[in-house]
């Protein structure tokens, strides 16, 4: 009976995340940030005219683009990178890849795991003796490998016995080269603009 509630309770929440995210969704489709994100120079105007709240709006569409897969992720870290330059705009980018990476992480740590027990009658385990660095290397490599999604991959990894920790640094290691390739080409086509109009 309790572990009945239990349940319902997690999937009450799982609902109301669910919910949560697709009215913040909306909302930015409501303000037209949808559109623009896909607009390259008009999102760069918007960005630079918001100051330091458009470093706040590009690590939130970051993390956000990485828990609702509608956005499209590519094109805001290639704006972070034509607004805020190579490294800065890298920082940004990383700052919020690894945020949603680790609130999807958390979601399937926190209602996933338990939930799919509860449904199912099965226990997902990892039995090897070397299975935290074992997880910890190949979920490394995965955010190395541009055709792996970087969304499914965090959530996926709350269902697996890896520590919050590891997850945390294999994240972070992993998703600094194509964040800095990102913001370097966005960097590169700000530049290209900015020649077009003195030439």
């Amino acid at each position: 009976m309790r572990a009945n509630k239990t349940l319902e309770i997690r999937l009450i929440i799982f609902l109301l995340l669910i919910t949560s995210l697709f009215i913040i969704y909306v909302t930015l489709e409501h303000f037209g940030i949808t559109k623009l994100i896909l607009d390259t120079n008009g999102f760069k105007i918007y960005l630079q005219n918001m100051g330091g709240m458009g470093v706040v709006l590009i690590i939130f569409l970051m993390a956000f683009a990485i828990l609702f897969k509608l956005l499209p992720s590519a094109a805001i870290a290639l704006a972070s990178g034509a607004v805020y330059g190579h490294t800065w705009g890298t920082l940004y980018i990383i700052l919020g890849a690894w945020l949603g990476a680790i609130i999807a992480f958390y979601i399937t740590r926190v209602l996933g795991k338990n939930a799919l027990y509860r449904l199912s009658g099965k226990r997902i385990s990892i039995n090897q003796q070397q299975s935290q660095s074992w997880l910890m290397w190949g979920l490394f490599l995965s955010r190395l490998i541009p055709f792996i999604p970087y969304d499914l991959m965090s959530y996926a990894m709350g269902l697996t016995p890896i520590k919050l920790w590891r997850f945390s640094i294999a994240t972070l290691l992993g998703v600094i080269p194509t964040s800095f390739l990102l913001a370097h080409v966005g960097g590169e086509l700000m530049m290209t603009d900015i020649n077009e109009l003195l030439n």
